[in-house]
């Protein structure tokens, strides 16, 4: 009986830490939230925008990007510093 016991113990351990293993990181870096946006580094290394549910609304693909002000936020692309809206449309 106790054989028994402790093998489903063992069992129910190993389930439970594999359950826990991550796939590892989404992003690289996440800079803060302003106007309900992020810019955050995709493991690729480019900078896109997430939204409060950590999903893509501005793809990864600046080389830097910083926070959302006045609707506007600076982003470089190219070696060139310009400015989005919260489109991704160039101003």
């Amino acid at each position: 009986m106790p054989k028994k016991i402790i093998a489903a113990l063992l069992s129910l351990s190993i389930l439970t830490l594999t359950a826990c293993e991550s796939a590892g990181p989404r992003y690289r870096n996440v800079r803060s939230y302003s106007e309900g946006l992020a810019p955050v580094q995709s493991p690729g290394g480019r900078w896109g925008y997430v939204d409060e549910r950590q999903q893509w609304v501005i793809q990864p693909h600046f080389e830097d990007a910083r926070e959302f002000q006045g609707g506007k936020a600076a982003v470089r692309q190219n070696g060139k510093w310009g400015f989005i809206n919260k489109r991704g449309e160039w101003l």
